[in-house]
């Protein structure tokens, strides 16, 4: 496991600026990585969270969500028209298999969120492949069904 640090973090426009989400709605802290194939995210587990419950974290169920914004975020920076990128509006459609292997996230634990369209195609419907990772292993897998919008 390749540890990312800060400055690659900020190489990247905020999640704030890539969702068409605001204040707590972002539950994704910072891109890690970006390719044409898909994007690595990071998110701690604070009591800020709007899912949080006090000597728990936050559900594993709230993982659908936060992959669902890490690849809105790679839509929006694959359709930029400059290094910025424009947020796109889409939706969850649903998901297959989720599993978890944990019940909770708990408080603290920074999570790393990879998510990568397995098919489909821009502005239209797609599926992606997603997985949460916390210190290197997984703790949770789905692929997620989306629907982007084709103009931002």
């Amino acid at each position: 496991m390749t540890t990312q640090t800060h400055e690659q973090a900020t190489a990247f426009p905020t999640p704030a600026q890539l969702l068409p989400h605001a204040g707590r709605a972002v539950w994704v802290d910072a891109i890690v990585d970006n390719t044409a194939s898909g994007i690595t995210a990071l998110t701690t587990i604070t009591s800020a969270h709007p899912c949080f419950v006090a000597g728990r974290g936050v559900p594993a169920w709230a993982g659908i969500e936060m992959m669902a914004q890490a690849f809105a975020m790679h839509a929006s920076l694959s359709h930029a028209d400059d290094k910025h990128g424009t947020p796109r509006r889409g939706m969850l459609l649903g998901t297959r298999r989720y599993r978890s292997q944990v019940a909770w996230f708990a408080e603290g634990a920074t999570l790393t969120i990879h998510a990568a369209r397995s098919f489909g195609h821009d502005g239209g419907m797609a599926a992606c492949d997603c997985r949460i990772e916390r210190d290197g292993t997984i703790v949770a897998e789905s692929t997620i069904i989306i629907l982007e919008e084709s103009d931002p």
